[in-house]
């Protein structure tokens, strides 16, 4: 959903609603701008959201524990999985706003759903979205002109001193 650790602890079942279409979203201040998010549910989100409390408004949707309890197990997962930077829940909403851009979502339409006061905050995930494509292309030029022939490489196929992950 993109929506901050707060903003998920504070999600009660009256943020849920359901369009004239039978689509369901959430609809919710956020915490830290008092800007409304309204974003509509993917269908695995609604799948998830049907595991959890969804009509007790006295209770939170979700059962969470406390911002250190998540960093840490979300910290956990990063260390199962090799990655070696520390993983964070707010990753999570970066990548989801990274992520609509990427696939053409116009950035009004994700800055209302992120809760953004306007659009110039909503830019900034543009701006690394542009960076990554120039790093991109930038390292496939490269290897392009190291090797001469136009022919494709696989990544295995480079040879070890050949770096296209440089950050």
């Amino acid at each position: 959903t993109g929506l901050a650790y707060v903003d998920i602890m504070l999600l009660h079942p009256h943020h849920i609603g359901v369009t004239a279409d039978g689509r369901r979203y959430i609809r919710i201040n956020r915490k830290k701008t008092n800007v409304e998010a309204f974003i509509p549910l993917h269908p695995i989100a609604e799948q998830i959201l049907d595991l959890y409390n969804t009509t007790d408004d006295t209770k939170p949707v979700f059962p969470l524990p406390s911002r250190d309890e998540m960093w840490f197990e979300i910290h956990e997962l990063g260390v199962a999985i090799g990655r070696k930077e520390n993983l964070s829940y707010h990753q999570s909403r970066h990548s989801f706003g990274t992520f609509l851009i990427s696939e053409g979502i116009p950035i009004e339409s994700i800055a209302k759903m992120m809760g953004h006061s306007g659009i110039r905050t909503t830019q900034r995930y543009a701006e690394v979205t542009d960076k990554k494509i120039s790093k991109d292309m930038d390292n496939l030029m490269a290897i392009r002109m190291m090797y001469g022939t136009g022919k494709w490489y696989k990544r295995q196929e480079l040879p070890k001193e050949t770096n296209i992950d440089n950050k």
